[in-house]
């Protein structure tokens, strides 16, 4: 598989989990590792870059002030296990 397709899947499975977590609510909140709040196409193109970036990512549900939201952690590849 070549750098660039492994690169697209990846973005493409945190998009996956960002679905999963957000369930068929359509106006969640989403917080990045920055702490800034965004919104769900603020968050897909945030997950986009920052594995361009060489960021790996984890979309987890959480508190997002207060209320249920997404909150999203990133590393750097071989940073973290």
């Amino acid at each position: 598989m070549s750098s660039l397709a492994y690169i697209e899947m990846r973005w493409v499975d945190a998009w996956n989990e960002l679905c999963q977590v957000a369930g068929d609510r359509r106006t969640i909140p989403c917080q990045l590792p920055d702490g800034s709040t965004v919104d769900m196409e603020g968050c897909k193109s945030y997950l986009q870059q920052a594995v361009y970036d060489g960021f790996a990512v984890r979309v987890e549900g959480g508190w997002v002030g207060h209320q249920r939201g997404v909150v999203i952690c990133q590393w750097r590849e071989g940073s973290r296990g």
